[in-house]
Formats: structure tokens, sequence, C-alpha cells
């Protein structure tokens, strides 16, 4: 049985273990315990080089997307200081 979380996540028990998964391609991304994010792919881009954006941008700002490391799909993005851990969401299902 699968629970959304996101539009790009579901929640799944398999052998009793919790798991995060990909709603695309229904693979594992982590345990449920574990932050998901640590196990995606991750891109980052300095914001100051995205279209649109200006040079005038902080330049330790970045754009971080997450993907699924099987498929590719695009799971989540956020915008931080390079320094800044991960924006990490508690996940419960």
């Amino acid at each position: 049985m699968s629970t959304r979380i996101s539009p790009t996540l579901i929640g799944q028990v398999r052998d009793g273990i919790r798991h995060v998964c990909c709603s695309a391609c229904d693979q594992s991304i982590s345990s449920g315990d574990g932050h998901w994010k640590d196990q995606a792919s991750v891109q980052t881009t300095p914001a100051n080089q995205l279209e649109g954006w200006s040079a005038s941008v902080h330049p330790e700002l970045e754009l971080r997307q997450f993907a699924c490391p099987s498929c590719g799909q695009l799971l989540d993005s956020e915008v931080a200081l390079r320094e800044d851990p991960y924006l990490y969401d508690t996940v419960h299902f």
C-alpha cells in the first residue's frame, strides 16, 4: 500500500520497513526514518547564473534540485545559501 507524501514522493512499507519512494518509478530513495534528500541525486546552480535572476543576487545563494537516482524525476528544489544544510522535511506515513 502506498501513501502520497507529495506530488513526487510516496511512502511504502516493504517487508515491515518504511520507505520513501519516487512516485514516477517506485524506486526507494531512503528508509522512512532517514532523510531522503541525502540519498537523492543533487544538482546545484549558483542563483546569479539562473535565467531571470540578476547578477546582484547574493553570490553564495544556490538552487538545489533533488532528483530520483533511478529515473531522474525532479523530486524537490530549494534555494539556500551554499553553506546551509539541506532543508529537511519530516515525513510521516
